[in-house]
């Protein structure tokens, strides 16, 4: 039997900051499966494989902190996660402690949405939790 449930994928250098998301998904009752990477060339190994492999398991949504990585990493990712055609339709939110915007809804695009990391860890699990929330409701419909 294969889970329906959406996979929410975070990517971040921060473990405290990936604990952080998974109880805040958790507690907010969402149905979703919770997957994560810390380490940057990692995820654009495992997320190219499945590209390449034309994998139906992809994530419904990524939140990615590219500029939490050392040298390029997290860009690199990123020119993934938007170079490769069935990377590029998934949505995805730019999660950093230095945001473009510092309001998710303010300055977004059909897919790519910009997030403020906030160092309070309540306001941090608030505003990941209506961001997927409000990113999982628009992919339904």
């Amino acid at each position: 039997m294969t889970n329906t449930s959406p996979r929410i994928l975070v990517i971040d250098p921060d473990l405290d900051a990936i604990e952080l998301a998974r109880f805040a998904l958790w507690r907010s009752g969402l149905p979703c499966t919770f997957q994560w990477f810390d380490d940057a060339a990692l995820a654009n190994a495992s997320l190219l494989t499945q590209a390449l492999c034309h994998s139906r398991d992809l994530p419904a949504l990524i939140m990615l902190d590219p500029r939490g990585f050392a040298g390029s990493e997290g860009y690199e990712l990123l020119r993934t996660l938007c170079g490769y055609q069935v990377l590029a339709e998934i949505p995805l939110v730019l999660f950093t402690s230095a945001p473009l915007s510092s309001d998710f809804r303010a300055e977004q695009d059909s897919r790519i949405w910009y997030a403020s990391k906030d160092q309070d860890p309540l306001l941090y699990m608030e505003t990941l939790s209506r961001c997927v929330q409000a990113r999982l409701a628009e992919s339904v419909l």
